[in-house]
């Protein structure tokens, strides 16, 4: 059977009806989206396939339309109490055109608060605060947002941002630019303060240039806009693409823009990065390090104790190139870290041939490495073709959680769960209630494929590990999903 769906946002309501009846009556369906591209989408749960694992508790916090999407979420656990979650993310209208006039289309970022748990929550859209007017030529407008986060300051602020970048994108008078926005909320979320952007050209340090090599107001990095905040000392971190500045001030401003670079060491990838106890950590792909002998590309992390502008690299063990993947639709590997104990890190990524999900942990910064991989999954699962997206984080009392996709086939996945206790993991966990096929219109546009989803965000309180993920059951509607978990369960 093949369906085609056309682009036509109008018929979009009545092509997704006809295409989830198709879709139901086989276990494989191929769908033509355009541009003669097909993918091959999996059935969605059959009557003797596990639903969730026990102890699973699913929210749509999107709760998208048919002509909606939402990709890229990132979630955070507030230090001061680990009963306030929160979740940012995007929604943005189908189908996707990145060179929008200002107005024409919706990809805003939004963020969601609980201070019971991850019972409820209250949303605010955060754009009047990320938006800005046009200045002068170095100070665009910058009007659309991707690549949301949020992130909690020690004494309960709550962080947010995203990647602000300008209106017409490629097809403008003037050339693309956006800036890695910042703002924040010191009543969780009630009311937020005017962003700031944390990176800036003038702010980059000697020897730096920005994107494409250049110092024009165009050349700013902002894409994969990222935050991150000591839960101790109170710095915040704005980050995009491979760089890093500092805030001292809660965010009313930033520093000297860095990159995570040491003699020696020369990087593959892009990376992901956290603090903890006056240490900022990236993890990345090297191409090439000192060491002798090194199977590049290979995994590496880095320390910095002062804000970014020195960096001491360390090769992670059994993480070679024959070892783990450097590819993937995760653009990094994904660091984490334990902010009751000084030294904890752990790092999400996959076996070389991408079957097996790989966590890489270390408690004194680094010198000593283990690794684990999860458990087989619940029984009747289907099999999975690919390991993807992996996260990792760790819940307040120090245990580490992990969250990835397993694919069904290109197109189509379930998200699980499983948390390692005294270096090794517990069972595994079924997060989705079924499989969770792109929908046909978010391929179309001129976007990626999944529309710009890259990881699956985990973090954890001393009770439950808080999932979030975008999960679309039928192939219908792509919606930004949070999932509670016992913890109880995950042993």
């Amino acid at each position: 059977m093949r369906t085609t769906i056309t682009s036509d946002d109008s018929s979009g309501m009545k092509s997704a009806v006809n295409f989830r009846r198709a879709f139901r009556s086989c276990a494989t369906i191929t769908v033509l989206v355009g541009c003669g591209i097909v993918i091959a989408l999996a059935q969605t749960r059959l009557p003797d396939e596990p639903a969730s694992s026990p102890g699973v508790t699913l929210i749509d916090i999107s709760k998208n339309g048919p002509g909606f999407s939402s990709a890229f979420p990132n979630l955070a656990v507030s230090p001061k109490d680990d009963q306030t979650i929160a979740i940012a993310w995007r929604v943005y209208s189908l189908p996707i055109n990145t060179n929008a006039p200002k107005g024409s289309r919706t990809a805003e970022c939004h963020v969601s608060i609980s201070t019971d748990g991850g019972k409820s929550f209250r949303d605010s859209n955060v754009m009047d605060v990320l938006r800005t007017a046009r200045v002068d030529a170095a100070d665009p407008e910058l009007w659309y947002c991707n690549a949301p986060w949020v992130t909690f300051g020690p004494d309960g602020t709550v962080y947010a941002g995203g990647a602000l970048y300008t209106a017409n994108g490629l097809t403008g008078p003037e050339p693309k630019q956006g800036r890695a926005m910042v703002a924040k909320s010191t009543d969780n979320g009630a009311t937020w303060k005017k962003g700031v952007p944390g990176i800036t050209i003038a702010r980059l340090a000697a020897g730096l240039n920005g994107l494409d090599n250049g110092r024009n107001p165009e050349d700013t990095p902002w894409d994969g806009a990222m935050g991150v905040a000591d839960p101790q000392t109170g710095t915040l971190y704005s980050i995009a693409g491979f760089y890093v500045s500092a805030s001292d001030d809660k965010g009313e401003s930033f520093g000297t823009v860095y990159q995570p670079n040491e003699d020696g060491w020369v990087r593959q990838s892009g990376g992901s990065f956290t603090a903890t106890s006056g240490t900022l950590a990236v993890a990345t792909f090297m191409k090439s390090t000192p060491s002798a002998g090194a199977k590049c590309p290979c995994l590496a992390m880095g320390l910095s104790t002062d804000e970014g502008a020195h960096w001491n690299f360390v090769s992670v063990k059994n993480a070679e190139a024959d070892q783990v993947s450097p590819t993937g639709r995760v653009r990094y590997p994904v660091i984490a870290s334990d902010r009751s104990r000084k030294g904890h890190f752990a790092i999400a990524t996959t076996s070389a041939d991408k079957r097996t999900l790989k966590i890489f942990f270390t408690e004194d910064n680094g010198q000593t490495w283990s690794s684990a991989s999860p458990k087989a999954l619940p029984a009747g699962s289907l099999p999975v073709t690919t390991v993807d997206m992996p996260g990792v984080g760790y819940t307040s009392n120090g245990e580490i959680v992990a969250a990835w996709r397993g694919f069904r086939s290109a197109g189509a996945y379930d998200v699980y769960a499983a948390m390692i206790t005294s270096n090794a993991f517990g069972v595994t966990l079924k997060v989705s209630e079924e499989g969770s096929p792109y929908p046909p219109l978010v391929q179309l546009g001129n976007y990626s494929f999944g529309g710009g989803d890259f990881t699956t965000w985990v973090s954890g309180s001393k009770d439950s590990a808080h999932i979030v993920f975008p999960y679309s059951p039928g192939g219908i509607t792509q919606k930004t999903t949070y999932a509670r978990v016992d913890l109880a369960r995950m042993k």
